[in-house]
């Protein structure tokens, strides 16, 4: 049996739209159709093996919360004693069977100073009486916005704000619908909404994200110190953020730096990369936290993602692993701007392949970029389809995917 195929992390995020959590799940290989193993026990053991051992949970969540699928077993067989409460919150699945037994499981977690979710409730009577024993022990309930009517999205929005239970949506893809939930009481939110903008006609991307996108793609071409400093002069606006950026310490009030070289000198290439996508998407003027924009953590995971993929895939000579990761950021600028794909690739330094690959999911990137979004939306059909066509099985997936978050993390 082939092993860890991946770990999908998919954001939960406030009203602010800034990420509240994370849901881990488990996935043993996409070489078939259902994402369902043969036993829930051994999946959660295993995402948990993955988080704990092999990748980190700092890496993986950060300062945020963890949601983990729990079983009746699971819940019995107190699989999570060993856990940190303050970071893992215990989701328990929709085909539980409630009785006396479970109750005392769920009262005892609890009473460690866990946190616990219903997942996947369908507001009906049946649904209400079958988990109202859970009621007092629970944080959370996940309303999926496709498998519940709208009059029962928001009855439910009244019904679990009496109780003192926050909801959470889940499956929320646009705008419309997280404004909509927003108005009728929902606290949080699963789903790409964040990533899907209302496009603006005839929008463009501005003069210095477009210089940002040269350079960040100038900068995985491994570029000299003269050849950076000419880049950064060739956008007054970059260079004086630059030297603003690095005065702005508190070791160099004595000692103001003039020169990009300086600057560069003393941030380092490798974090002017950092500076060059905090700038692009993570918005510092406005006071977001990186860790906090889930656009900045979804945008750069899929570059550095997309980069190990062509790396493995394509081999590490030719400039497909730089044009990658400069694809995967692009991927999302269309969420950052407002503005359509095709009107943000005029500006910037998109070749014809990368073009291709961001407007019509064609070429050695396009394949790349969809299995970036098969991956990230736990799409398992189209997982399997994909690495068929890339000759990729699932460890060099698995690496690359662990490797990103890594990478993520350390930046």
């Amino acid at each position: 049996m082939e092993s860890l195929a991946y770990l999908a992390r998919q954001p939960i995020l406030d009203g602010n739209r800034r990420i509240f959590a994370y849901e881990l799940l488990f996935r043993d290989s996409p070489t078939s159709d259902s994402a369902v193993i043969a036993s829930d026990v051994l999946a959660t053991a295993q995402v948990l093996e993955n988080v704990l051992n092999n990748i980190g949970l700092p890496k993986l969540i950060g300062n945020h919360k963890a949601f983990v699928n729990c079983s009746r077993e699971m819940l019995l067989g107190d699989m999570f004693g060993l856990l940190n409460p303050k970071c893992f919150v215990l989701e328990i699945l929709e085909d539980v069977k409630v009785d006396a037994t479970l109750v005392k499981a769920v009262k005892r977690y609890k009473a460690r100073g866990f946190e616990l979710a219903l997942d996947d409730f369908i507001f009906n009577k049946e649904f209400i009486s079958r988990f109202e024993p859970l009621f007092p022990y629970v944080s959370y309930v996940k309303m999926d916005v496709v498998d519940n009517s709208e009059a029962n999205l928001a009855k439910a929005a009244t019904f679990f704000k009496e109780k003192d239970i926050k909801l959470l949506a889940e499956k929320v893809e646009d705008a419309k619908c997280f404004k909509k939930r927003i108005a009728e009481g929902y606290e949080l939110f699963q789903g790409f909404f964040f990533a899907k903008p209302e496009i603006v006609t005839g929008k463009k991307i501005d003069s210095t994200s477009a210089a940002i996108l040269k350079m960040l793609l100038l900068l995985r071409k491994h570029p000299t110190l003269a050849q950076l400093c000419k880049s950064l002069k060739d956008c007054p606006e970059l260079s004086e953020n630059l030297l603003r950026f690095v005065n702005s310490d508190a070791q160099y009030k004595q000692q103001n730096i003039s020169e990009v070289k300086d600057a560069i000198a003393w941030i380092g290439m490798r974090n002017i990369q950092e500076w060059l996508m905090l700038m692009l998407y993570a918005r510092p003027e406005m006071g977001v936290a990186p860790q906090s924009s889930p656009l900045f953590q979804n945008a750069s995971h899929r570059a550095k993602f997309l980069e190990l993929l062509a790396r493995v895939v394509y081999g590490p000579d030719e400039d497909m692993p730089a044009r990658a990761f400069t694809v995967g950021l692009i991927s999302r600028m269309d969420a950052l701007v407002g503005a359509p794909l095709d009107s943000i690739l005029k500006d910037s330094s998109a070749d014809d392949e990368m073009c291709e690959a961001l407007l019509a999911g064609s070429g050695r990137l396009g394949l790349l970029l969809r299995l970036a979004d098969a991956v990230e939306q736990d799409r398992q059909s189209v997982i399997r389809d994909l690495l068929q066509k890339l000759n990729l099985n699932v460890n060099l997936l698995n690496r690359c995917v662990n490797d990103a978050y890594s990478w993520t993390h350390e930046r």
